[in-house]
């Protein structure tokens, strides 16, 4: 091949890349409608972690024979709903191109789910009535995939970090501000109203708030939002345009599922496991731990929003993003590497003295970590390193995907999402319960240390798609 003939094909390959990409910048992203996803998103977290603080006294006044393992697995029906629903909307999107009807269909579900939850109170079988309008609730919430499919594909190239970056950080938002909606209503009390059969207390007016604002959010989606996808090369664009886009890469799709994967299970393992760790270091009742633990995790979600909205709105937000994930990943490190139980630290614990009950206890023959090491870690640690990790790794993969229809995919990355939490929540509580949480760190340090190697080892994979010209493709196939 002679130089002159490598460089007319380099120059066709910049010629393809430049023309796809005049294409999408020539378009503009539709800020009403991508607001309004934005909103949704917020909407869903809150549906979610709504009940977190004040499920287990809602079900124990209910259904005396309920224990807390069973809690388990009501908390963990949500997520599962969502890991069943998730890739059923993103197929959806994917055969019809809309978001507005799937996102609609979700929250009607949602919707059903909170009103049977409200409901309890008139039923019987309370614990698995309860299990299945979490589960139902979540079939519901799984309509997130398909709002983050139009998050990735309705932005325009250079508007993709800040749409999925504000989407995701709503998201968060939500999930933190759902038990402050809850504990604004607990001056109701848990006698409340009665009107006939149905009872109004501080336990079910979050349930009935919550489906007023599912049907409304489906009035708000049917009238004002639009869908205009600035973020995909048309069929007649490419026709006219002489562009092909081409198989993504696999591998570098997987990765970036798999980091999504990391984030959400260390998420669910720090949350589940706040309560029973610091009762076993700090000899805190299980009343005090939800409240200091609660406020603590208020403070890590406002610095982790913050940086969702620096990331989004700054020019931090352009370093490559296969670097901002592995200073996610290098913050994360720190974290464990302070909340491991090291032989210098004070030690070992006390057994649990009169007056202090707790659920868990796992590992007295270890370590105490200092209080001020642990509400540093969890505040400024963990809320630093998850925007550093989650905003990119979904940024990336819808570049890895390129300028194409991404219902399928996307309803995948959310799948992996949500199946984390239900495999952290099982796996994390069972090992701490009989080990302590020494190889809890370990286990999770191993799955950091992991997605920093696929990270270094597929750097130069871990790129956007580029889009070739027909001419080439088809000259490819024939060699």
């Amino acid at each position: 091949m002679t130089g002159s003939t490598v460089g007319s094909t380099v120059d066709k390959k910049k010629e393809a890349e430049l023309s796809a990409g005049n294409i999408l910048n020539e378009k503009q992203t539709d800020w009403k409608s991508m607001w309004i996803c934005i909103f949704l998103q917020f909407i869903v977290g809150v549906q979610i972690s709504v009940y977190y603080m004040s499920m287990w006294p809602y079900l124990s006044g209910l259904d005396k024979s309920a224990d807390v393992d069973f809690l388990g697995w009501i908390v963990a029906a949500c997520s599962i709903g969502c890991t069943i629903s998730n890739p059923i909307y993103g197929y959806w999107n994917q055969k019809t191109m809309s978001v507005k009807w799937p996102a609609i269909t979700g929250f009607l579900i949602a919707g059903v789910g909170q009103v049977w939850y409200g409901l309890l109170t008139v039923t019987t079988n309370i614990k698995w009535l309860m299990l299945f309008a979490r589960f139902f609730t979540g079939l519901g919430v799984g309509n997130v995939a398909v709002l983050r499919v139009y998050a990735a594909t309705a932005s325009t190239p250079k508007d993709r970090m800040k749409a999925i970056s504000f989407g995701t950080g709503g998201f968060v938002l939500g999930i933190s501000f759902g038990p402050v909606i809850s504990a604004v209503f607990t001056p109701l009390g848990a006698i409340g109203l009665r009107f006939g059969v149905f009872v109004f207390n501080m336990y079910t007016v979050v349930a009935y708030l919550m489906a007023l604002i599912c049907f409304l959010s489906c009035i708000v989606i049917y009238y004002l939002f639009e869908e205009s996808y600035a973020g995909i090369v048309t069929k007649e664009e490419k026709e006219n345009d002489d562009l092909v886009v081409p198989m993504f890469d696999i591998p570098s799709a997987c990765i970036c599922i798999y980091l999504f994967m990391i984030v959400n299970i260390i998420a669910t393992n720090v949350e589940v496991m706040s309560t029973p760790l610091t009762t076993v270091l700090y000899d805190w009742k299980d009343s005090d731990s939800i409240l200091y633990n609660g406020i603590t995790l208020a403070l890590s979600c406002f610095i982790s929003v913050t940086f969702h909205v620096i990331l989004g709105a700054s020019r931090i937000g352009k370093i490559d993003k296969r670097n901002q994930m592995l200073i996610g990943i290098v913050v994360f490190l720190l974290y464990h590497a302070c909340m491991y139980p090291w032989g210098f630290y004070s030690g070992p614990l006390n057994f649990l003295p009169p007056g202090v009950e707790t659920t868990e206890a796992g590992g007295c023959y270890t370590t105490r970590v200092p209080l001020p090491v642990y509400l540093f870690c969890f505040i400024v640690f963990f809320g630093v390193a998850f925007p550093f990790v989650e905003t990119p790794s979904a940024a990336l993969y819808s570049e890895v995907l390129g300028p194409r229809k991404q219902g399928t995919m996307q309803g995948f990355f959310s799948l992996g999402g949500s199946i984390a939490p239900v495999i952290a929540s099982i796996s994390s509580t069972a090992i701490f319960k009989y080990t302590g949480y020494r190889y809890v760190i370990v286990l999770q340090t191993a799955i950091l240390l992991i997605g920093a190697a696929l990270i270094l080892i597929f750097y130069k994979r871990l790129v956007p798609l580029k889009v070739i010209k027909k001419s080439d493709s088809e000259k490819k196939m024939s060699d």
